[in-house]
């Protein structure tokens, strides 16, 4: 799981971008980009500080 945590910083650079280049619209794609950018940086901090600190090694 610890390794799924940090792959997902790669994961996010490809995926999220892609999914906000469906729109249409470039400016609400921009928008929609930075706004999962966003979820995914709460995210990835919550688990990094909860999750990542309650596993065992």
């Amino acid at each position: 799981m610890k390794k799924f945590i940090l792959m997902s910083v790669l994961y996010a650079v490809i995926v999220l971008p892609i999914l906000a280049a469906r729109e249409r619209n470039a400016v609400r794609g921009v928008k929609r980009a930075v706004a999962m950018f966003v979820a995914y940086n709460f995210l990835y901090a919550f688990l990094v500080l909860v999750v990542w600190t309650s596993m065992e090694d």
